[in-house]
């Protein structure tokens, strides 16, 4: 018989690899392969769509280091950061920069080197220390010298880079140019967006310097396979319906593909890999499942309706809660598509108290600040985000706009506190 492998680390959506793993060619092949160009790689699309595990089924733990990003870091705390995962202990400095800032000074700590870069030797630890580094951490030249002293070559993986304030990540796309240009240095930074060109908006000089991998899109064919590698495993064979109702209703979404698939096998008890084949997903009510799925998430959107309508402070306009109700209000297709910033404002001078004062220029200086808010809220992962470069607010959320078309959309108004300005009539833009 075949190896028994458990049913939940099959689909698991969480640490480490699902066994079902699917190599998509448009995906994994293209992400290989730019390994050897010599560029920086920008990995993104929607959340839980197999982003991080793009990068966990391609290169070994030891061929890079990996750092998290918070959305209060500047530029010097993520440079400090990636100086940790090489393997530097850091101490503040009693010099300052010609900023007024406070210069670290860089060591290892011996006779054990932690971190990243364990495999320097002793010998060439002790040697660095003697040097009494001291840099400042805003600089990416001194940086790049102090990754240089150790002989650096990993790849640097920066996970989350959309919860970086926007800011830092200006500040960010800058300094990647210097690591290419003056070092051999290959970043690899995965976020949560859809446009291919989110970091040559921040810095136009890093055209060409930049690779970009969508990991968003899944085909038929992607989901075939993955159908293919979990029957293999669990020695199963889903029913054809099962499989064409899976492609038809989870918007492209694979979490949500996991979760059924994983539910079905649940409803005939399923555990582990079967000792005889077995159909899965005969006579299984989708549709049903999706909605039990969606709504064990109620309280998650629900909070971030409730929290992102308050905004950051109390205005005049109340800009939050009103691109709430354009989102609430606009059909699904629209949303799917993309929401240009030109109908946003229609929708809501349609319903808002003090339409004239509602500004395009306003609109999309809170457009601008919408993930901000977002990351303020700790709504994690991210719903939606405004492409400035298109103008256009873009779910990221895949289930969420699922959740949205089975929710009564009163309903979501009241959480958003847009009842007592509304009237009960469904705007709908064209």
């Amino acid at each position: 018989m075949e190896k028994v492998v458990k049913t939940s680390d099959v689909f698991k959506t969480s640490r480490g690899l699902p066994l079902n793993y699917v190599a998509r060619s448009h995906t994994d092949q293209r992400f290989i392969d730019s390994l050897t160009e010599d560029s920086h790689l920008v990995i993104h699309g929607s959340s839980k769509q197999g982003k991080t595990s793009l990068r966990k089924s391609n290169l070994q733990e030891e061929d890079y280091i990996a750092l998290t990003c918070s959305n209060n870091w500047d530029l010097q705390d993520l440079h400090i950061s990636i100086l940790k995962e090489a393997g530097y202990s850091i101490t503040v400095s009693e010099s300052k920069t010609i900023k007024g800032k406070s210069k670290i000074l860089l060591k290892f700590e011996l006779p054990f080197i932690g971190g990243g870069s364990g495999d320097v030797a002793y010998e060439k630890a002790k040697q660095i220390n003697k040097k009494n580094l001291e840099l400042d951490p805003s600089d990416v030249n001194d940086v790049i010298r102090a990754l240089r002293e150790i002989d650096f070559e990993k790849y640097v993986v920066i996970e989350d880079f959309h919860y970086l304030p926007e800011e830092t990540q200006v500040d960010f796309a800058v300094a990647l140019k210097a690591f290419h240009e003056a070092s051999d240095i290959c970043f690899i930074v995965v976020g949560v967006w859809l446009e291919e060109d989110r970091l040559t908006v921040h810095n136009g000089d890093l055209t060409g310097r930049v690779i970009s991998i969508n990991a968003d899109l899944w085909t038929s064919e992607d989901l075939d396979e993955l159908f293919f590698n979990s029957e293999s495993l669990l020695n199963i064979s889903f029913s054809g319906e099962f499989k064409n109702q899976v492609k038809e209703h989870c918007n492209g979404s694979i979490f949500l593909v996991q979760q059924l698939c994983h539910a079905a096998c649940k409803a005939l008890d399923i555990t582990s890999t079967c000792s005889m084949v077995k159909t899965v997903g005969e006579d299984f009510d989708i549709t049903s499942e999706i909605k039990k799925i969606l709504d064990s998430q109620n309280s998650r959107y629900f909070k971030f309706i409730t929290d992102f309508s308050v905004g950051f402070d109390q205005t005049e306009l109340e800009l939050y809660k009103w691109i709430l109700f354009a989102i609430i209000s606009v059909e699904i297709s629209i949303l799917e598509k993309g929401f240009a910033a030109a109908a946003i404002r229609r929708t809501i001078v349609s319903k808002h108290p003090q339409k004239s004062n509602v500004s395009q220029k306003k609109l999309l200086q809170a457009l601008r600040k919408s993930v901000d808010l977002q990351v303020k809220s700790r709504i994690q992962p991210i719903v939606f985000e405004f492409d400035a470069n298109t103008t256009r607010l873009k779910v990221v959320d895949r289930s969420f706009i699922l959740w949205l078309s089975h929710q009564d959309k009163d309903e979501l108004y009241e959480y958003a506190d847009l009842t007592d300005e509304l009237q009960t009539q469904i705007v709908t833009v064209i």
